[in-house]
């Protein structure tokens, strides 16, 4: 999912036309897979509807500030900002199952923030390079909690038809506000990066990912995603003429470092608790 930052630059329109649009045609093209799979997406009881809906708002916002810390700085400071996301998982998932986090986990987010801080040359408002820190940042931690929070429900619903409901309540919430949409929608080019953003992007690569959080555990599946800064920085080189500074790159292999630590973490936990079963 790594490319997809490059249509917050592509799409000359406010963040939250861009993923109005994105939400709005992954909804449509889930809904048709639904159809002609004949699919049903009815769900036990209003709670557990209103529970995913919820979520869905939370995704929406996650979303919007995201491409909107690209667009004020650039896509290799939104990225790297956004994957510090295993590191708040790590800190978060204890907590949610009524646990407190473990003190390595602490120190990875400290040390994750130290990557940041390398990545600002100016602690200012004033500078975007802040800004898309961040807003970055903000996007990182709605994107854990909704993360784990979906992981809870993934136990009775297929992936398919939670990313569909919470793709309908981002759209809901955001249409009102979509200026621009349909100039947007109007201009073939335009129309084609979106088609392509819902139809791969979204609903395909998000589809996979609700799917993996099954088997992995949210900081797991997170920590194994961590090469799409890389990938996507590069990207963001070629394609936009984004050339990232020294320090970005600095910062971005302390930030990347610590998700890869956390998953060393994780997988010396799940053998240790294997061997406690053994005996």
């Amino acid at each position: 999912m790594g490319n997809v930052t490059l249509f917050a630059k592509l799409l000359p329109f406010p963040a939250v036309t861009i993923i109005s649009g994105r939400a709005l045609f992954s909804v449509l093209i889930l809904g048709l897979f639904f159809l002609l799979r004949r699919k049903s997406i009815v769900y036990e009881s209003f709670r557990h509807f209103s529970y995913v809906f919820g979520i869905g708002i939370l995704f929406a916002l996650h979303w919007v500030t995201y491409f909107h810390s690209i667009q004020v700085s650039t896509v290799a400071v939104g990225m790297l900002s956004l994957f510090t996301y295993p590191v708040f998982s790590a800190i978060l998932e204890p907590i949610l199952g009524g646990n407190k986090p473990e003190p390595f986990a602490l120190f990875l987010a400290s040390f994750s923030l130290f990557g940041l801080f390398l990545i600002v040359p100016d602690l200012s408002w004033d500078n975007q390079m802040f800004q898309g820190v961040v807003w970055g940042v903000v996007s990182a931690v709605l994107y854990a909690i909704r993360n784990l929070l979906t992981k809870e429900m993934h136990v009775h619903y297929p992936s398919s038809q939670i990313l569909f409901t919470q793709l309908f309540a981002t759209s809901l919430v955001l249409l009102p506000f979509a200026d621009g949409l349909i100039p947007m929608l109007a201009e073939p080019k335009y129309l084609l990066f979106q088609v392509i953003l819902a139809g791969i992007f979204t609903s395909l690569a998000h589809t996979i990912w609700i799917r993996s959080l099954s088997n992995l555990s949210v900081t797991t599946a997170g920590t194994l995603s961590t090469l799409s800064p890389i990938y996507g920085s590069l990207a963001a080189w070629y394609f936009l003429g984004e050339v990232p500074p020294d320090r970005l790159w600095l910062g971005g292999g302390v930030i990347l470092f610590c998700a890869v630590m956390e998953v060393y973490r994780k997988q010396n936990e799940s053998r240790t608790r294997e061997k406690e079963k053994l005996v």
